[in-house]
């Protein structure tokens, strides 16, 4: 049974459920809203990305005993909850405070002087993630166009980037809001969906135990075995740990998906926060624990690259998290292109205007990183594991306990514990972060 105070967390206690204003677009248009169902999926979406398919190898990082998943999936859904709990409190911040973005409620509360420095981290960590993605799918179209009958030119990574980029990318990119990306995140979690059936299906079926189908086809291709055993690893808990803190980044949208919502009001918000990630939680627990089961020390950072090339249900989820990632990136895209228009300090009517070349320029950006980049390196890796820490944990946090001390958002006793809990988590999982990268870089973990 959940405890008085964990209640105060999932359902705040508010006098009324106050509502956004909603700004009118440049040019008089106004944003479409999105209903309780399409946000949650399109928050779904934005969380589970691919990145969701290494949770298997920082399992296998801690220890290779299959009894590891239970702790770690533990784990899992804990980290879930803060993360949602520090997603509605921007929703409340927005609410209490009359802001619709996240620099917004940050200047409101706690300082409007660095203001700017809130945009920039977000801009950045969403730019990062959406070269991060044109990576993946240049690889995943890579290694399923190499035996293909297609033409040759469009076996090359520039080309078929580029292509990718002009045909799907930037139409994505372009659609206006969240509602009309509902769409595209269904798709996208019918291909991670089916994903993890096929990652849950192995762990059930014995076709690679000893014995196996498939585990004589890993043999024959020169992959290694599944592998089980082992003593437990601290420099392997600390990479898992530091992997998970930012798993659930979606935060920087959170003022956006209150401000989209229909009839938006607290109740409403956080039904769309909740099922969202618990919708998450669920990808995350099923796909992390079925992958170890099934491969154990032998589970790759991708863990679809652990399971053999004759095994023709991987190889169509392999086809699948490629559409998944490209339903993806129009979410994180949004958070690039905000930004930019807030860093630079477009006006509302500039902003229509440049909406089409602005999309093309950074579309073209980021399809050309991952074109000439192959892996993002240290530099992101460490960044980008303070960075998310900060922006899920640490500033929502420091947003509302600043909007409570200003008498703009009311906290009762266990909830400011809570936030200044998870406001000095945040740092640890900062800190713990960039140690694990540089560890890992040291070749240490």
């Amino acid at each position: 049974a959940l405890t008085s105070g964990a209640n105060a967390l999932l359902k705040p206690t508010v006098r009324a459920a106050p509502k956004l204003r909603v700004p009118a677009e440049a040019g008089g248009a106004v944003a479409s809203k999105s209903s309780v169902t399409s946000s949650t999926l399109n928050l779904a979406k934005n969380i589970v990305g691919a990145g969701v398919l290494s949770l298997p190898a920082g399992i296998a990082a801690c220890s290779a005993s299959k009894k590891a998943a239970v702790p770690a999936c533990g784990l899992i859904a804990g980290l879930g909850l803060v993360s949602a709990y520090c997603f509605a409190l921007v929703g409340r911040a927005c609410a209490a405070t009359g802001t619709t973005t996240y620099r917004g409620a940050w200047e409101s509360a706690v300082d409007k002087d660095s203001g700017a420095l809130i945009t920039g981290i977000t801009t950045f960590k969403t730019l990062v993630g959406c070269i991060a993605y044109c990576i993946i799918i240049g690889d995943t179209a890579g290694s399923l166009l190499s035996g293909a009958a297609v033409p040759e030119l469009l076996k090359r990574r520039d080309v078929f980037l580029s292509l990718f980029g002009a045909a799907v990318l930037f139409p994505l990119s372009m659609l206006r809001d969240l509602k009309s990306l509902a769409p595209a995140s269904i798709i996208g979690l019918g291909g991670m969906l089916y994903t993890a059936g096929v990652t849950v299906l192995r762990a059930l079926d014995g076709t690679y135990q000893k014995g196996g189908r498939l585990a004589a086809a890993l043999v024959k291709e020169g992959k290694a075995l599944p592998k089980f055993g082992g003593a437990f690893s601290p420099g392997g808990s600390l990479l898992f740990i530091s992997m998970l803190a930012t798993s659930y980044l979606a935060h920087y949208n959170a003022a956006a998906y209150y401000d989209e919502l229909e009839n938006p009001t607290l109740p409403r918000y956080n039904r769309v926060v909740y099922g969202g990630f618990a919708m998450a939680v669920g990808f995350f627990v099923a796909i992390a624990a079925a992958g170890h089961r099934t491969f154990g020390a032998a589970s790759q950072g991708l863990i679809l690259n652990s399971f053999a090339g004759a095994d023709k249900l991987a190889n169509a989820a392999r086809a699948l998290v490629g559409v998944a990632v490209a339903c993806t990136y129009p979410l994180l895209f949004k958070g690039v292109r905000d930004g930019y228009f807030d860093i630079a300090k477009v006006s509302p009517a500039n902003q229509e205007k440049q909406r089409t070349p602005a999309t093309i320029a950074m579309v073209a950006l980021t399809v050309l990183a991952g074109i000439k980049i192959t892996d993002l390196g240290f530099v992101v890796a460490f960044g980008g594991a303070i960075l998310g820490s900060a922006i899920i944990y640490v500033i929502p946090s420091q947003i509302a306990l600043s909007a409570c001390k200003k008498g703009k958002l009311a906290l009762g006793g266990a909830e400011k514990l809570a936030c200044r809990s998870i406001n000095v988590m945040g740092y640890v999982l900062a800190v713990l972060g960039g140690t694990a990268s540089v560890l890992s870089r040291m070749g240490k973990i």
